[in-house]
């Protein structure tokens, strides 16, 4: 429908002006060509006033571009008004009070009859000035009204303001009654304080009496001190001399252990071995041994060759119990030898001290086959001062022990003398032999009879290493045949259990029937079968 036409010049220049100003921008804005064809040369966010724009949009009404926008907006506001009057009636109001409730907040409210005009309802002059009277008192009323809510606003926020500075006050307060209240406490802890202070006044006048009194002690300590001081100066001094003294005690006797050390480590031997000879010979004689045996002589002979080279002694526990007997009777002056038996709880260092603290001649019983003989022989380096016997049950069992062995000791075997092996009773007075260190007398050189010895013990089967070692200690005859009697012959026997005289052409030549040897009948007797 079309409304400008029935519209008077007036009727129109209202509805001009009161198009939002921002819809009339916004549809310039949509439409930039024909807004250029009414505003040559403007932008449309350049108007920014109503007035300008009303005169804009009355002065262009009969034009489509603008009349289309005019009408549109009347269209729409008709409507919007229309139905709101509609739902105010339709919740109970009247029509005329509807109008009252609606016509002040729409664009029609400075021009009622004009609305009226629009929607073809038509009233009374009287009736319309009557009602634009109320619309325009009704939207007076409600412009108050929102004046005074804003007023309303303004001083809640007023209020809530004042209530806040009052709160703070308040707090402000609070803080102040409580920092008085700590005052209050401040100022009766001083009291208490200045009451104390007092007290200690007095406190500190007694310990200044007390502190003179102290000082007067400490006067009389200080000269007890100084007395002190001058007995532990002397002490010291007396101590001192006292640990000069103790100190040359100490040297003197670690020289002196030092020297027992050294000449532990040295064989000893008789001065006078042809004495140490008689008196062996007393003794061997005292339990049964002929002295006009054959093997007699030999054997003490033997016996002064191997005692004292600082090496053990491996011999026969049946007869070495009487041997040794009668060699320390002849030497030391006692017959009783001390005799460590082997045992699994014996260590190494109680076998060492035994032989430290035990006499010149000492046994070890059962050792060898039992024990690490290299432990042994490390330890016997130690006590070659000593005559050491090592005993055996059973000759054979040195078969068991390695053939190395035999070149750290001495093997004597006198298992075919009955005397020793009967185990007499040794009556025979102590004797005491004056002993010196041992020289050694170097190795004897080639001879006839090493060279023939040699050829037996390779025979017989020894060690090469054995072999030289044997054959360094004869020079003579008589070592060859000693050696035989009381060491190689009776090894072969017990030992190898071999008959030698069945396994050596060389010892054969020389101690058989036919041989030249001055014992051959005493080899033969204990050797031949």
């Amino acid at each position: 429908m079309n409304y400008l036409p029935q519209l008077t010049e007036n009727e129109v220049r209202y509805i001009c002006s009161v198009i939002p100003l921002q819809d009339s921008i916004y549809y310039f804005q949509r439409n930039p060509k024909e807004f250029a064809k009414i505003m040559p040369g403007f932008r449309a966010t350049s108007m920014k006033n109503q007035a300008q724009v009303s005169a804009l949009l009355f002065r262009c009404r009969n034009q489509y571009f603008i009349s289309s926008f005019i009408e549109r907006h009347i269209s729409n506001w008709l409507s919007q008004i229309q139905e709101h009057i509609a739902k105010m009636m339709e919740d109970g109001d009247s029509k005329e009070l509807a109008l009252l409730h609606t016509l002040p907040f729409c664009f029609f409210v400075d021009n009622v009859g004009l609305f009226f005009k629009l929607i073809n309802e038509e009233y009374s002059e009287e009736y319309i000035a009557l009602l634009s009277a109320a619309v325009t008192a009704t939207k007076e009323a409600s412009v108050q009204q929102d004046k005074l809510q804003e007023e309303l606003k303004a001083k809640e926020s007023e209020i809530r303001k004042l209530q806040a500075e009052l709160d703070s006050a308040k707090s402000d307060l609070e803080r102040t009654g409580t920092k008085l209240n700590e005052r209050n406490t401040e100022i009766k802890v001083l009291k208490r304080s200045l009451a104390d202070l007092e007290k200690l006044k007095s406190t500190v006048q007694n310990d200044k009496e007390m502190i003179v009194a102290l000082e007067a002690k400490i006067q009389v300590r200080e000269e007890t001190i100084n007395g002190l001081r001058n007995e532990l100066a002397e002490a010291k001094n007396s101590s001192q001399q006292l640990e000069a003294q103790i100190r040359a005690e100490l040297e003197k006797q670690h020289a002196a252990k030092t020297s027992e050390q050294q000449a532990a480590l040295k064989p000893k031997c008789p001065s006078d071995i042809e004495e140490f000879k008689d008196y062996l010979g007393y003794n061997l004689e005292n339990i049964g041994v002929p002295t006009d045996s054959e093997y007699c002589a030999l054997l003490k002979e033997h016996l002064s060759k191997i005692l004292f080279q600082g090496i053990p002694i491996v011999v026969n526990r049946g007869v070495g119990t009487t041997l040794m007997k009668c060699i320390a009777n002849a030497l030391i002056g006692q017959s009783n030898v001390k005799t460590l038996a082997f045992s699994k709880d014996l260590s190494i260092d109680d076998v060492d001290s035994f032989l430290s603290s035990a006499g010149r001649v000492v046994c070890l019983d059962n050792f060898i086959g039992n024990c690490n003989e290299t432990e042994l022989l490390s330890l016997f380096d130690n006590h070659r001062d000593k005559v050491i016997f090592l005993t055996v049950a059973y000759d054979r069992t040195i078969h068991y022990v390695s053939g190395e062995f035999l070149r750290y000791c001495q093997y004597l075997n006198l298992n075919r003398i009955a005397a020793l092996s009967a185990n007499a009773e040794l009556t025979e007075d102590p004797s005491t032999v004056e002993e010196v260190e041992f020289e050694f007398q170097g190795i004897s050189q080639d001879n006839r009879y090493s060279s023939l010895l040699r050829e037996m013990l390779g025979e017989f089967g020894f060690l090469q290493s054995l072999i030289e070692q044997k054959c360094t200690a004869i020079s003579d005859e008589q070592d060859l045949c000693r050696m035989l009697a009381f060491d190689v012959l009776p090894y072969c026997m017990d030992v190898l259990q071999i008959a030698p005289y069945n396994t050596s052409e060389r010892l054969i030549k020389y101690a058989g029937d036919a041989g030249r040897c001055s014992y051959k009948n005493l080899f033969k007797g204990w050797f031949a079968r």
